[in-house]
This record gives structure tokens, sequence and C-alpha cells, in this order.
């Protein structure tokens, strides 16, 4: 890095895009703005920064786009102007289909979807719920666990585990869905920092059951879904939302226009936004 740097130390450009912020990066940071080589900088901020790694980017005019709001605290309130959570999926239009009808004799399906042999992403904590919700209630419903890399099973009729589930599925397989659990937990780091399945799960119409992390919460805030913090809570949580189609209806649609206002991935719009001309700290560009 350092030698290419050297090779256009002789050149300008208008705008320095970077998408990572780990500290390796800070000796070319500090190359950059020696040689003058840029304007402005543009910051993808996909992880939590060590102050190091503000303090170097922000001596470059900077504009950030944060994946949360947790994220882009870390960049408020100093050397930075525009500092937004802008962040989203691609390929909307696959999840943004009608919801077919369904008899009401069908079960209510619960689907929790991501590498599930992570522990963290919370499929124990997702079948203890399911285990804990009233007979009665359970008996008309199913829990989908999509997906793990090597073949499984529950032991339980209604609680179905899945192989490894191609993206092009997904889209027909949230079309089937009821509700979607998502069911993440830190470990001493924030694992989770954005949930592309949440977003899918949104734009698809469902309503969510999210873990308490700021990231999730922060996505149902406009009334898509039900926030829960023990297994206990999941369960009658699962249950409100399988006794009450209502509830699902209005949740899921509030889910999807949260997810269309603010969660769909715009290249014209960051461009625009976060490679024009530069903000003004505190200011608007």
């Amino acid at each position: 890095a350092a030698a290419a740097l050297f090779r256009v130390r002789h050149r300008r450009f208008s705008c320095l895009l970077t998408a990572n912020v780990g500290d390796r990066l800070i000796p070319a940071l500090n190359l950059i703005r020696q040689f003058g080589l840029v304007r402005r900088a543009a910051l993808l901020a996909h992880r939590e920064p060590t102050p190091r790694f503000v303090r170097a980017h922000g001596q470059l005019p900077t504009a950030v786009a944060a994946v949360n709001r947790r994220i882009a605290g870390h960049f408020e309130g100093g050397q930075y102007g525009r500092v937004e959570v802008f962040y989203g999926v691609t390929d909307a239009e696959r999840f943004l289909q009608p919801r077919p009808a369904k008899p009401e004799s069908e079960p209510i399906d619960f689907c929790l979807i991501g590498d599930l042999n992570s522990a963290w992403k919370g499929a124990d904590l997702a079948v203890e719920g399911f285990r804990l919700m009233e007979p009665a209630v359970a008996a008309g419903c199913r829990l989908h666990l999509a997906s793990f890399r090597e073949e499984r099973s529950s032991g339980d009729p209604r609680i179905l585990c899945y192989r490894w589930m191609p993206f092009e599925e997904m889209p027909a397989f949230l079309g089937r869905m009821d509700v979607m659990l998502v069911l993440s937990r830190d470990e001493g780091v924030m694992r989770e920092t954005f949930s592309q399945a949440a977003v899918q799960g949104m734009l698809a119409g469902l309503p969510l059951i999210v873990t308490d992390l700021p990231i999730l919460t922060e996505k149902v805030n406009e009334g898509g879904g039900l926030i829960i913090r023990a297994k206990e809570e999941l369960a009658a949580a699962m249950m409100r939302m399988a006794r009450d189609p209502g509830l699902r209806r209005r949740m899921g649609e509030a889910a999807r226009a949260t997810a269309r206002a603010r969660y769909l991935w715009r290249t014209d719009t960051f461009l625009e936004r976060f490679c024009g001309e530069p903000a003004s700290p505190g200011g608007t560009p």
C-alpha cells in the first residue's frame, strides 16, 4: 500500500472511499494526507472503530455512512462533518412481493435465518422459547431454523432444521413465513452490526421478534415488532403473535414501510450525499 501511494503521490483525486475501520489503515491515511492526494473522503463504517482510527481518519475532511446508530456515535461531535446511518440491502425487489393469503387452518410459521452454526445467532434461544409456549398454542405453530452447514434434526416435527439455503431460495421461503425471530446476542464485541436477514424479513412483510440489541431495537421502533430479553419473554411474544393475526398484519406492514424508508441501498444517493462536497463539522454540506 505504501509503494502504491508513493507511485501516485503526484496525482490528485476528488474523493477517497474507505470501507474498513481497521487500525492497519492508519499509516496509509497518514501518507494520503501528507501527499495531499485527496480533497475529501467518504467512510463506510461497518464496525466499531478504535479512538486511534477515529482521530486518524478525522484528519481528512470525511463524511461517514455508518451501518448503525451505535457505530455512528463514535464519529459524532468532533472532527467529522456529515455522520449518518446509511446502509441497506440490494435486490430489494426480490423480497417486495405480495404476501399470499394463508388458510386459517395452516400452522403459524416462525423462522430464524442466518448461519445458525454460530451460537450467537440464538438458535438455542429460539428452541427454548418455542418449547415454553403453552401446548395448546404451540400445537398450531412451527419453528423453522434456516440454516445449518450440516444435516440437523430437532427431534420435534414442529421444529424444522434446514441445511444451508442458497440466497436465491430465501425470498420464496420468507414469503411462506408469518413471523421472523432475530435473536442475536453480543459476546463482548458487537457481533451483529446490521442484520441483512432482519431487513430481508421486513421487506417481505414479516413482523419481527428481536433481542434487545440496539441495532435490532432501532429496526422495530416504528412498530414493526416486539423486543424480548429472556426465553420466557420470547415464549410470551410468540404466543401473542400466534393468537393475533391482526397484530401480525399491522406489524408486518410497519416493518416493510420502515425497511423501504431506511434500509434500501442506493448507490446514487450514497455518492451524492457522502462523496460530494464535504460537510463542515456540525454543519450541512
